[in-house]
C-alpha cells in the first residue's frame, strides 16, 4: 500500500525506475495528474527507485513497516 500520490502515465519515459508509478496502491490510491509539457522537460515528482529490492523497502517504509 502506498500512502503517496501515485502516477499512471503509461507515455512516461521513466515509469520503470518511478517509485510513483511502480508502488503498490492502495485501495483507496490518490494519483497526482502530469501533464505532457512536464514530461518533456523531466518531471518534478520523479521518485527514483532502482531495483525490486529498492521497491519493497519503499513500500515498507510507507506502510509504516520500518
Amino acid at each position: 500500500m502506498a500512502d503517496i500520490a501515485m502516477c499512471n502515465r503509461r507515455d512516461c519515459a521513466k515509469k520503470n525506475t518511478c517509485y510513483r508509478y511502480l508502488a503498490f496502491p492502495d485501495e483507496y490510491q490518490s494519483y497526482i495528474v502530469i501533464d505532457k509539457v512536464n514530461l518533456d522537460d523531466g518531471c518534478d515528482e520523479y521518485w527514483r527507485c532502482r531495483d525490486k529490492k529498492e521497491l519493497q523497502l519503499l513500500n515498507r517504509l510507507n506502510e509504516g513497516g520500518i
